[in-house]
């Protein structure tokens, strides 16, 4: 009796450690074939900013890029504009005059009028200075650059009353926002900080986020806070058919919060958590369709404090490993909460920089990261039901293998068509990324997959 019960034992260990095992293994993703050839669309790309910014409108395409002179430590800005037509031809026009600050936040695009805002400001004598340029597209062959439109904001409009111990120090921090002809959405985070004797407590605040909106393109502006229990990092928004919704960081700074007022008129609701396990990386994209906000972000639920000789040096046995996972999750207007969320990135060791675009049911992200050890591919998952169900990843670039990096990826779904930029280099990792020197950047298309 005793030794059958010895088996029994034995063999249940022996069953856990082969579970455990099988659990470890990461069988290798798989390079899609249907991508077109990598196309060098730029010679002359900051290594550590990637792709740049790519927007869809209506018929259009247009991606904003930084063009960096490393003997000059300047650079200069471009709108390179593609239309939907066989020829899958890129038209490139200079941005005279729009210098990195403004680029430096991500621009907006007006869906209806084919205008870019840009956004910058300052901060002095305890008032921030916030100004606006925007830029319209006048068809494929010019770039018309409007006046710049300024407004203020002192300390006791940000932070109410408050002691001289309390200065403004950080923002407003832009993220993207919504244009809607005359009628613009523009989120933003500022964070102040507070003196006690010597001591600066500058995680304390206070905090004010919120919307900047203007009905009347700019000419003036209402403040409306959402929440002021922490820094709100990089906000944004997006539109449905019914709401407008605003998602930021919330409570500790490493979760997620959203809220939503109604397009009709109405006020922002109370700010609620949307995850705890955001990586608070950027990376991710929020985006309305229809009646539907699509959701997806760097996710930290996979991030912890593990054994893992061979990778880090000692004494540093025990470290996180920055494994960050994609995320995707769902609202439509008439749901009381979200979908169950889903991880994209399975079979990844590491994932960052993920970007989202959605046509219809149509949905696709796409990422970089690795599977070892190693230099970024290029990935993506794709859903045709909405995001109920999703591919596994596939592999875009294969280079990881000669250590080369592909890295921050732009994708747009258009007209059942995916359109991806990517830089692609090699780093030097004796530099800091600064000096790394130009990156090219490249891009490829593939129908959207049945």
């Amino acid at each position: 009796m005793k030794r059958t019960i010895k088996t029994i034992l034995l063999l249940v260990v022996l069953v856990w450690i082969v579970v455990f095992l099988v659990g470890r293994i990461r069988w290798p993703i798989s390079l899609d074939q249907g991508w077109s050839s990598p196309v060098r669309v730029t010679d002359t790309e900051d290594a550590d900013a990637g792709g740049g910014f790519l927007y869809k409108s209506r018929d259009t395409m247009l991606l904003l890029k930084e063009h960096y002179d490393w003997s000059a430590k300047s650079s200069t800005y471009s709108i390179m504009i593609r239309h939907n037509d066989p020829s899958n031809s890129w038209t490139q026009l200079p941005l005279s005059g729009i210098t990195g600050r403004y680029v430096f936040y991500c621009p907006d695009l007006g869906q209806a009028t084919d205008k870019l805002t840009f956004e910058q400001n300052f901060i002095t004598n305890n008032q921030v200075i916030m100004s606006a340029t925007f830029v319209r597209l006048n068809g494929d062959r010019e770039v018309q650059i409007e006046p710049v439109r300024k407004w203020t904001a002192d300390k006791k409009s940000l932070f109410g009353e408050t002691g001289s111990n309390v200065q403004l120090k950080y923002g407003p921090f832009f993220g993207i926002g919504v244009l809607n002809d005359s009628d613009i959405y523009l989120p933003y985070s500022v964070r102040g900080e507070t003196q006690r004797g010597k001591i600066i407590y500058d995680d304390e605040g206070p905090f004010n986020n919120g919307v900047f909106h203007s009905t009347d393109y700019g000419a003036t502006w209402q403040m409306n806070r959402i929440s002021a229990d922490c820094d709100g990092g990089e906000p944004t928004m997006c539109k449905t058919k019914d709401y407008y919704y605003y998602f930021a960081s919330k409570n500790s700074g490493f979760t997620l919060g959203f809220s939503r007022k109604p397009v009709a008129g109405g006020s922002w609701d109370e700010p609620k958590l949307l995850t705890k396990t955001s990586a608070n990386w950027r990376g991710g994209g929020f985006l309305a369709e229809g009646d539907t906000v699509h959701a997806c972000w760097l996710d930290s639920r996979l991030e912890k404090n593990r054994l893992d000789i061979g990778l880090i040096p000692a004494p540093h046995l025990f470290a996180k490993l920055g494994n960050c996972a994609v995320a995707y999750c769902q609202r439509k207007d008439s749901d009381s909460t979200w979908h169950k969320d889903i991880i994209l990135s399975k079979g990844l060791r590491l994932s960052y920089w993920a970007s989202m675009s959605v046509e219809g049911n149509k949905i696709v992200v796409a990422w970089d990261g690795w599977e070892s050890r190693s230099s970024y591919d290029i990935y993506y998952a794709t859903s045709k039901d909405g995001g109920k169900t999703w591919t596994r990843p596939l592999k875009v670039t294969d280079r990881a293998k000669d250590d080369i990096t592909s890295e921050r990826p732009q994708v747009a779904l258009q007209n059942g068509v995916i359109h991806l930029f990517y830089a692609q280099g090699k780093w030097n990792r004796h530099e800091q990324a600064s000096n790394q020197g130009g990156w090219p950047v490249y891009y490829q298309q593939r129908p959207f997959p049945d």
